[in-house]
């Protein structure tokens, strides 16, 4: 199960973390979607992190999902990766709003253990059963 869990901008993070930067756009989606493929195209070789994924979930708002890949020689944080997707546009036109970062929760881990136990226990009790048919 995943889980999305506001943080500060400004939280150092790790190689592996996973974000959700939400941000408010003033310019139209056709417009937004053309900046989109300018930031896309110029910080896909960047060695700090790595965009995922992008989406307009309403009016206005732009999602990036991002995940970090190296954070030496310099602290990486939720504030660094918003100030250079902003400053990879040709215009001045996302404002960086909320910063999730994404986990996978407890609760999800154990459930998927959970099932794992039970399938190879049922696999188990198959085969018992199947082989004591045969007798």
């Amino acid at each position: 199960m995943i889980e999305k869990i506001e943080i500060d901008r400004h939280k150092p993070l790790s190689p592996g973390d996973r974000l959700e930067l939400h941000f408010t756009s003033l310019s139209m989606v056709w417009i937004t979607a053309a900046q989109i493929a300018i930031i896309d195209a110029r910080l896909e070789s960047r060695k700090e992190f790595r965009i995922l994924s992008w989406q307009f979930p309403a009016n206005n708002k732009v999602v990036f999902t991002v995940e970090i890949l190296k954070t030496n020689p310099i602290i990486v944080t939720a504030a660094i990766i918003g100030g250079l997707i902003i400053g990879a546009g040709v215009l001045a036109w996302l404002t960086l709003d909320k910063v999730y970062q994404i986990m996978e929760s407890p609760a999800g881990k154990i459930a998927i253990g959970g099932l794992g136990t039970m399938s190879i226990a049922a696999g188990v009790a198959i085969i018992m059963a199947l082989l004591s048919k045969g007798k």
